[in-house]
């Protein structure tokens, strides 16, 4: 799992608005260690000087750029666990191995417990769920490990063949999580995610499109208003017209 600039933007326009909305936590978790593929300078740049001054740089640094084919970016890499410790957020991370040591091990594909849940002001799916073969678990389980006021980032793929068990649409965000008592407060198409500048378009949240080219990944961002048991939606277009007679434009 990794976080690139861009999101590393979005982390840092987040955590503002985290205790304006009334979270009452102060960590983070992430489904998977984020391997930060940012250069320092982009990094610094992001955060400021104050915060880059508290960082450490990951020690197997070649062998993480190495694996994610982020050369072109970086060859240093910062340890996210110092990152979110110096932004007042310790980080969390929960995963079916201990991949980087110190990970809550859960399989994501079962319910978290109970001590897991309404945690986290941020939660991190930085390329997780779509590894999860029961992936209606897994996002029930990240919807329910965030507080009320909290907010989940996700970037999962739309196109990305045989990446992963499954490429997501953007009503599954809408659907799932405005059932749950979530807003989705942002959904982009990202391109050329390891480019010096990657592409953003918008996406409708329900309309049918196409043309998107290969390897691309949806970056969407939902605050939890209010505290619920979690349900299983009924795609839009079925709740619209239910008998499906007619034209539903869908």
């Amino acid at each position: 799992m990794s976080l690139i600039a861009l999101t590393l933007d979005v982390i840092a326009k987040i955590l503002p608005t985290l205790e304006k909305s009334g979270c009452a936590s102060r960590k983070i978790l992430s489904l998977g260690y984020p391997d930060i593929l940012a250069s320092p300078e982009q990094v610094k740049s992001i955060f400021g000087g104050e915060v880059f001054s508290h960082l450490a740089f990951r020690a197997d640094s070649a062998n993480i750029v190495g694996y994610h084919g982020a050369q072109s970016i970086t060859d240093r890499v910062v340890d996210a666990d110092s990152l979110f410790t110096a932004l007042g957020y310790p980080l969390d991370v929960i995963d079916i191995v201990a991949a980087r040591g110190g990970e809550i091990v859960h399989d994501l594909n079962l319910p978290v417990g109970p001590e897991l849940h309404e945690r986290y002001a941020v939660v991190l799916d930085a390329g997780t769920i779509e590894h999860c073969f029961n992936i209606a678990q897994a996002i029930a389980n990240t919807a329910s490990m965030v507080a009320k006021g909290g907010v989940i980032m996700h970037g999962n793929p739309i196109n990305m063949y045989n990446h992963g068990f499954y490429n997501l649409n953007p009503n599954l965000y809408h659907d799932f999580y405005e059932t749950n008592g979530f807003t989705v407060e942002y959904l982009r198409l990202v391109l050329d995610v390891l480019a010096p500048s990657p592409k953003l378009y918008n996406l409708p949240a329900f309309e049918r499109f196409g043309g998107v080219p290969d390897n691309g990944t949806m970056l969407a961002v939902v605050r939890r208003h209010a505290i619920q048991p979690i349900r299983w939606p009924v795609q839009r277009k079925f709740r619209e017209n239910p008998t499906l007679r007619g034209s539903s434009g869908q």
